[in-house]
């Protein structure tokens, strides 16, 4: 599983069913630190399911600042199953 934190509940609905802005990578990690715990009614990801076992998130670059942060391009992402979980 790879996440992908979001700001709000709407949004993290609308990437769930739209799939991702394909105009720039979006940032996933594959654990929740856990200083993005917010207040339980605040802080939502998306989960992106069904990761095909061949999938190595290391063939990313890292977030700017980041150690547990990957840029991976919108496209690959999209072709995951995505849910919405809160965390």
């Amino acid at each position: 599983m790879l996440y992908h934190c979001c700001s709000s509940h709407e949004r993290a609905v609308e990437i769930a069913h739209l799939g991702f802005d394909q105009s720039m990578p979006v940032r996933v990690m594959e654990h929740l630190p856990k200083e993005h715990a917010r207040a339980p009614d605040d802080s939502h990801a998306v989960v992106v399911l069904g990761v095909p076992w061949h999938f190595r998130l290391e063939h990313y670059p890292f977030a700017d600042g980041s150690e547990q942060e990957r840029l991976v391009p919108a496209q690959v992402l999209n072709l995951f199953e995505r849910a919405v979980w809160s965390i």
